[in-house]
């Protein structure tokens, strides 16, 4: 049975986006190579872990995205999963025009198969696509991770998340100290 979307489509694509900005989700940068060597790169929010037998990640790329046609070529990506310090750095990757400026940085560094990393990233995660699937305007890419490079210079637990299509910040309350308690929001 499918969902009956009424007869505003453009009214439940706004419920949709208004519902989906609920969710808080974290931000990464997902960069690939293409066979000439330039890097190519954009913001994600769609990465998530997916297996951990094999250890895994997925994401979803807009089939219009430049960065498409690369990763289809490529087979391969790498997420760097960015912190709440690094605002400068995804601004760069969220706009067409500042293209050119993305890895103009000294903190990125070729990692294996050449991909491009972002030293000062919490984590990096090296990923040759398995399978990649259609669906509506994406394709979701099943990346088998083969490295992991986490810094040692970083509290992991300020990762950049989005929510309400503003950054926020997760906060530990500090009369928890388990792992693994609930944290609360925090907007920046």
């Amino acid at each position: 049975m499918g969902v009956t979307i009424g007869t505003d489509p453009p009214a439940f694509a706004e419920k949709l986006r208004q519902s989906m900005r609920a969710s808080a989700i974290s931000v990464s940068l997902m960069t690939t190579r293409d066979e000439d060597g330039s890097y190519h790169g954009m913001a994600v929010t769609s990465a998530n872990s997916l297996s951990m037998d094999p250890p895994s990640m997925m994401v979803a790329i807009n089939r219009t995205a430049s960065s498409h046609p690369v990763l289809m070529r490529s087979r391969t990506f790498c997420l760097n999963m960015i912190h709440n310090g690094q605002m400068e750095m995804l601004d760069l990757f969220c706009h067409s025009r500042m293209r050119a400026a993305r890895f103009a940085s000294p903190e990125w560094r070729p990692g294996l198969r050449g991909l491009p990393y972002l030293d000062s990233a919490i984590a990096n995660l090296f990923c040759r696509i398995d399978e990649s699937h259609d669906y509506g305007t994406h394709t979701v890419f099943f990346g088998r991770i083969e490295d992991i490079r986490i810094s040692p210079r970083l509290d992991s637990t300020d990762p950049l998340i989005w929510i309400n299509g503003a950054p926020a910040r997760f906060e530990v309350d500090p009369g928890l100290h388990r792992r693994g308690d609930v944290v609360t929001a925090g907007r920046r």
